[in-house]
């Protein structure tokens, strides 16, 4: 069993359950990742947030529809052969890029209504991809720098609405749940505290605290899989509302990748980080197929 897991079922065990052992069952795996805060060397294939992406010759470079009529800015490349040594479930294809383009105006990027705010792209083919050239009429500011992606494996509690299905299930009780949601968000919340604090005092150059365990490392807004911090409504059920007009099929979700957007720190396009999220339909996902994808921005 991972160390990072144990460390779950130690802050688990501190607290009184009715069915600790399906509390302890409901731990699941996610992939966090980082982006490099210095601009970094592009390879071709390699997960990265700006630069060029790549695509099959003859790829056109998508532009809103709406607005400036502005070509979308590119945000960024996964390439799922570096992301399945992550993936313990086997969810995601074994390889293949994918490209993540966005809207370089607010006036589009906000109305995720609009079906050319953000476009996603998929090919499962990698032997024949080229760079693309970023169009020269995209506002420099939206030229994002290349920044690699870094993958890390990682484990949590599942928040709502994941967590009430074991409650159906009888895995544990209603208390149970509730008792989830709550000891989840405390476990996020004093591992950011911790994160926060840590670049601080480094940026100052003070030393900075001792966290009690590592617990701190599991955590982060930046993950595939799992289910990602809502900044607002619940991510699950407000895809599935605007997917399947139906919140009751928010089970059917899958985190494809929730990315905080950090525009002081050139990684996205809102100065106190938007959150950006991207979901797909489990069978959708089986199957490969990202011509679904929904886009989801979330702010405070």
């Amino acid at each position: 069993m991972s160390d990072l897991k144990n460390l779950i079922i130690e802050e688990i065990k501190e607290y009184e359950w009715d069915k600790i052992d399906g509390v302890i069952k409901s731990i699941i795996p996610n992939i966090i990742f980082s982006v490099d805060e210095n601009k970094s060397t592009q390879s071709l294939l390699n997960s990265r947030f700006g630069g060029k992406p790549v695509a099959p010759s003859g790829f056109t470079w998508p532009i809103q529809s709406l607005g400036q009529k502005a070509p979308l800015a590119f945000f960024f490349q996964l390439n799922f052969e570096e992301i399945k040594p992550f993936d313990v479930e086997n969810i995601f294809p074994k390889k293949g890029i994918l490209l993540c383009f966005a809207s370089v105006t607010d006036d589009i990027m906000w109305e995720d209504d609009l079906e050319d705010a953000f476009k996603i792209y998929f090919f499962p083919d990698t032997e024949n991809l080229e760079p693309v050239d970023i169009p020269n009429n995209i506002p420099d500011d939206q030229k994002l720098t290349t920044r690699t992606i870094t993958f890390k494996n990682s484990f949590q509690l599942p928040r709502y609405p994941f967590n009430f299905a074991l409650l159906e299930d009888g895995h544990i009780s209603e208390d149970d749940a509730d008792g989830i949601d709550q000891v989840s968000n405390d476990m996020m919340d004093e591992a950011i505290n911790i994160q926060m604090r840590t670049k601080m005092a480094l940026e100052s150059g003070l030393k900075p605290p001792t966290p009690k365990n590592d617990l701190h490392t599991l955590f982060s807004h930046n993950m595939l899989l799992g289910v990602p911090f809502s900044v607002q409504h619940y991510i699950a059920e407000e895809w599935a509302e605007r997917h399947h007009e139906d919140d009751d099929m928010s089970q059917n979700y899958v985190n494809l990748i929730s990315f905080e957007m950090k525009g002081h720190e050139g990684y996205g396009f809102s100065s106190n980080g938007a959150h950006l999220y991207l979901c797909i339909d489990k069978e959708d996902l089986k199957n490969n197929d990202f011509s679904n994808v929904i886009a989801l921005v979330q702010n405070t």
